[in-house]
């Protein structure tokens, strides 16, 4: 239930926010970047409107919170690129984010009635590698002239700290925890592409596959004895392609298929080894979608 003004939001918040930033070349062909920045993560109309919305029939209910606050990141990089000759790179990065009040999605329950609600965090952390390869082949063998390809794989490890009211509810199901993985920050993403220019015809092609590892999506719950755990989004490929053709000047027609595996979308109950075996979800595919297009440019 809620009373006149029981939703509104009001708060009002000014930041100094620095940057820095470097790029030294020790080599000809070495480039080493780095920065440090600082920034803020606002709240969404929906994680803010304490109603419930749900974006599809059967799925989860969602619930705001409007007691949430902005969240404050610090953020570390750091990128070495060695670049063999033009069109070519090799490159390995290293990030850190460190995070005051994080927004994080948990499942609540009143009674038997389930519903997902963002809270903040205490602090968190992201941090990991990422590797990354773009070739010409056209540079090695001439007969691939136009053909590109490359990838990369980054590899990320992130923490958040419960709240104790959280760490409580916890324990009361003989989970006994002080943090967990950050929602939405998958364990590995790794990306291939393989692209071709046609200039006598003004034509590009491209085709893409992307894995995506591990994702928290929602944090486990217990309240008054009924526990929900944790929700993960399983592994899973996309393979996309695109086709550019320009016409004339202005015009360029162009044509993408996405998701041609069209691959099941899972997600999963994930307790920890005392609390029970991992437990199906939701599994559904999302289908092939076919786009064609026209743009202009003047």
């Amino acid at each position: 239930d809620l009373n006149p003004g029981d939703a509104d939001v009001s708060f009002d918040q000014d930041d100094v926010l620095p940057a820095l930033g470097f790029e030294l070349k020790p080599f000809k062909k070495i480039v080493l970047h780095g920065s440090y920045s600082e920034t803020v993560a606002r709240p969404t109309f929906k994680e803010l409107t304490p109603i419930q919305q749900q974006e599809f029939l059967g799925g989860d209910i969602f619930i705001g919170n409007p007691g949430l606050q902005m969240s404050a990141l610090k953020n570390y990089d750091l990128r070495l690129d060695y670049m063999p000759y033009n069109g070519g790179l090799l490159s390995v990065s290293w990030f850190y984010k460190d995070i005051t009040d994080p927004i994080e999605y948990v499942q609540d329950l009143v009674n038997a009635f389930a519903y997902i609600t963002p809270l903040n965090f205490p602090e968190g952390n992201l941090n990991g590698f990422e590797f990354e390869t773009r070739q010409q082949l056209g540079y090695f063998w001439g007969t691939m002239k136009g053909f590109s390809i490359g990838g990369n794989a980054t590899f990320i490890d992130s923490e958040v700290t419960l709240p104790e009211s959280e760490r409580a509810n916890l324990a009361n199901a003989g989970e006994e925890t002080d943090d967990r993985d950050m929602v939405g920050a998958p364990e590995y993403l790794y990306n291939i592409y393989l692209t071709y220019d046609y200039e006598p015809f003004d034509t590009q092609i491209g085709l893409f596959y992307t894995v995506k590892g591990d994702t928290l999506v929602v944090g486990a719950g217990n309240r008054n004895g009924n526990y929900v755990p944790d929700v993960y989004a399983t592994e899973f490929e996309t393979l996309n392609l695109s086709v550019s053709k320009k016409l004339g000047k202005h015009f360029t027609l162009n044509f993408h298929a996405k998701n041609l595996t069209n691959p099941a979308i899972e997600e999963i109950y994930r307790t920890p080894d005392h609390l029970g075996d991992e437990e199906l979800k939701t599994s559904y595919t999302k289908g092939i979608d076919f786009t064609f297009s026209i743009s202009g440019v003047w």
